[in-house]
Formats: C-alpha cells, sequence, structure tokens
C-alpha cells in the first residue's frame, strides 16, 4: 500500500546493497540452522544416552558459528561481485525489494559469469544443507525402524515439525532461488518471491507451537464448540411439507 500511494521509495546504492546481502544471508543461514536441528535430533534418537556428552556448549556455539559463517561464504562472492559490476541508469528496481537477479538486469555487461556463479552457490548452499539434513533423517529412520511402536511415534513426534518446516523452506526455496534467481526475472515470480520472503518464516512459529499441549488443548476446544454449534443449528432447522 505504500507504494501505491506514494509511489516507489528511493534507497541509496550501498542500503540497497545491504538489503540484498542480508535476504540472501539469512535466508542460507535459516537452513543452516535447520541442518543443525536435524542433527540435534539425529543425536537424542540415535544417541540418546550420549547426547549431553557430544551436544554440550562449546560444541552448540561452535555449531551456530558455523551456521553464520557458511552463509557468509555463499553469499559474499555474488553481492561483492555485484557490487563491482557497472550500472547504467535508471537504477529502477522491478521488485519489492533490491533481490540480486532485478540489479543484473540494470547492469551494462553481460550477465553470464554473474548468473553461473549465483547458480553455483544456490547448489552449495541448498545441496549441502539439504544433503546432511536427509543423511540425518536416514539415520534417524534406521534407528526408529528397531524401535517399539510407543517409542516409534515418539520419535517421529520429534521430528515431525521439523521435517514439515524443512519440506516447506526448500520447497520454495528451490523454486525461487534455482528456478527464478538466474537470468531475467519476470513480474509472473514476484509474488513467488514475496510468499517466499514472507509466508515461509510466519508458517515457522505455527508449525513448531503445534507441539504445545495448551494449543493443542485450545485447538480441540474450538473444533468441539464449532462441532457443538453445528449440530445445535441442525436441530433447529425445520421443514414445511
Amino acid at each position: 500500500s505504500h507504494v501505491l500511494l506514494l509511489g516507489p521509495p528511493t534507497l541509496s546504492v550501498p542500503i540497497c546493497f545491504m538489503q540484498m546481502f542480508f535476504f540472501i544471508q539469512l535466508g542460507i543461514t535459516t537452513r543452516s540452522i535447520l541442518t543443525v536441528m536435524a542433527y540435534d535430533r539425529y543425536l537424542a534418537i540415535c544417541n540418546p544416552l550420549r547426547y549431553t556428552t557430544i551436544m554440550t556448549q562449546p560444541v552448540r556455539r561452535l555449531l551456530i558459528a558455523g551456521s553464520w559463517g557458511f552463509s557468509t561464504f555463499c553469499t559474499m562472492p555474488s553481492a561483492t561481485l555485484t557490487w563491482t559490476r557497472p550500472f547504467c541508469g535508471p537504477n529502477m528496481v522491478q521488485h519489492f525489494w533490491c533481490d540480486i537477479s532485478t540489479l543484473r538486469r540494470l547492469m551494462c555487461i553481460n550477465t553470464r559469469v554473474d548468473n553461473i556463479l549465483a547458480l553455483t552457490f544456490a547448489l552449495v548452499a541448498l545441496g549441502t544443507t539439504g544433503l546432511l539434513i536427509l543423511t540425518s533423517y536416514i539415520l534417524i529412520g534406521i534407528s526408529v525402524s528397531k524401535m517399539g511402536v510407543a517409542e516409534r511415534w515418539k520419535a517421529i513426534g520429534t521430528c515431525a515439525a521439523h521435517l514439515i518446516v524443512v519440506t516447506v523452506s526448500y520447497t520454495a526455496a528451490s523454486v525461487v532461488y534455482i528456478s527464478y534467481r538466474v537470468g531475467n526475472f519476470s513480474s509472473q515470480v514476484r509474488p513467488k518471491a514475496v510468499v517466499y520472503a514472507a509466508l515461509t518464516p510466519c508458517l515457522n512459529p505455527m508449525i513448531y507451537s503445534l507441539r504445545n499441549k495448551e494449543l493443542q488443548e485450545a485447538i480441540r476446544r474450538m473444533f468441539g464448540r464449532l462441532r457443538a454449534s453445528a449440530v445445535s443449528s441442525g436441530k433447529d432447522v425445520t421443514t414445511v411439507s
């Protein structure tokens, strides 16, 4: 609404590049944290007796620092190359934020190298974290298959929310980062990018909260009231023959 009423906002070049850099970096950091969480679940389910000795405070700090370091490593090459490129003007970004693909369309040179570099590091970011998560869950699946029924359902309940978040996050990221961030960024793709940028982070806390007993009880009460009101309204209906 702000854009429609007041027109497109004006950003300085450094602010625009900072927006581009942190948007990419934070997206990769999120997937790195999901990878760490998958490893945490692997230890909790497959090595519960050694969990506290392995997942110590220094190890946790190292994993978090590694997540931020990996995201910076994957972001810096494309961001640095984009910063050094010449722009012809008018520098009108045809997007809701300073997206790297829309910035490439403003360059005065051939962007083939930029596109290849961006695709390479997108594949590294998604492929590395995705493979580590998949490996963790394969090992978890092998361990769960050897458990009793009660333990099996408990393990599935522990991993369910994380698996849903991983599926939503990687599906959206694969579409946006790989299919649409290389080459021209069409106007039809912008709504998908907005959904990826806004909807996925909003869904994460909602999905994780589903394990909360108080929330589960509130949902049961809500559906119970809806069912009761539907039954009572059905009883009040009269027919005239």
